[in-house]
């Protein structure tokens, strides 16, 4: 392979990765600090990149020099943000979720696949109690803010900006095709980090926790509706007649590890969760094919239960529903 059909391969893959509406000239003059027309020349192949601008150009679009030079080894290159209390907080994770669901949703075709360990953040999002009580769970147990080590939960929403992200969010994602693979594992991690709480006396008082398994519940009836009809919608509305196709598997042998795969016509991503909240991602052509047949074989293996399979489904709910409502019993 020749510089020049290098250099032709690296441009289709910033293009690929640039917005529709930006222009990959300026984008280019603009990221190497060069005139329109030195970046057409570099575009078209009459003038050699140089290594420091290859260098930037690969950095600033997490392209992976060893596939370019088509190099074969077992080497697999991630990026991605690690959450913590000081230099990238919790507002700053859902704006990193608000990015990545923008950049989904303007693929050609995007369709996302989630492989489940717990239930994905979006279904939280339109119940105030339930989504309070996960925010405030995950910066407190996981990223481990210092304020809130000895404060209690008291069903206090999250501060403005958070519950304006989870908005963003939830109207994203509703608009974004997806499959996602479940098991009765997925609520049983969240009903596990409730009862944690109980017993540690977390919850500022009874009805609070009360209050969180009844929104719980009301999450599954809304996740049981959309899979019915198999289309997203928003809590409390109708599905419109083009909503997003909305698909759920139930697999009982295998817990997800919360795999995100996004497939689209011209590119792929997958996604893998780390150290609690963090997501790290790649583009690498044989991980992404990898994870892709993994899925469909799982998927394979799995029980649809949207649109149809009916018994499954309700069964399947029933189970959850039966669950919490012995918890809630409980507390009487």
């Amino acid at each position: 392979m020749n510089t020049s059909d290098v250099q032709t391969m690296l441009f289709n893959h910033v293009r690929a990765r640039m917005p529709g509406h930006l222009s990959l000239v300026d984008e280019v003059a603009e990221l190497l600090n060069i005139s329109n027309d030195s970046a057409y020349r570099r575009i078209r192949g009459e003038k050699t990149i140089a290594l420091d601008e290859l260098r930037v150009i690969c950095n600033k679009y997490h392209i992976s020099l060893d596939q370019l030079l088509l190099i074969q080894n077992n080497t697999v290159i991630f990026s991605g943000n690690k959450v913590d209390s000081i230099s990238f907080g919790f507002n700053d994770y859902l704006k990193d979720i608000i990015n990545s669901l923008e950049l989904f949703k303007s693929l050609s075709d995007p369709h996302i696949y989630f492989y489940n360990k717990d239930v994905p953040i979006f279904h939280f999002m339109p119940f105030p109690e339930l989504q309070a009580f996960k925010f405030f769970f995950w910066k407190r147990t996981i990223m481990s803010y210092p304020e809130l080590a000895k404060q209690q939960f008291n069903g206090t929403g999250p501060d403005e900006e958070s519950i304006e992200l989870g908005k963003r969010i939830i109207s994203l994602y509703s608009n974004i095709p997806s499959t996602e693979i479940w098991n009765e594992e997925n609520v049983h991690s969240t009903i596990r980090q409730i009862e944690f709480y109980r017993q540690s006396n977390v919850f500022a008082d009874k009805h609070l926790i009360l209050k969180v398994y009844q929104q719980l519940d009301e999450m599954l009836n809304h996740l049981e509706l959309q899979a019915e009809v198999g289309k997203k919608f928003l809590y409390g509305h109708q599905p419109s007649f083009n909503a997003a196709a909305y698909d759920i598997f139930v697999n009982e042998c295998l817990i997800g590890d919360n795999t995100i795969f996004i497939n689209s016509e011209k590119r792929q991503i997958t996604c893998l969760n780390h150290n609690g909240l963090n997501f790290t991602s790649t583009e690498d052509q044989n991980f992404c094919d990898y994870t892709y047949r993994n899925l469909q074989n799982i998927i394979r293996k799995s029980t649809q239960i949207s649109r149809v399979g009916e018994k499954d489904r309700t069964m399947f709910f029933n189970t959850l529903h039966q669950k919490i409502q012995s918890k809630i019993a409980g507390l009487s």
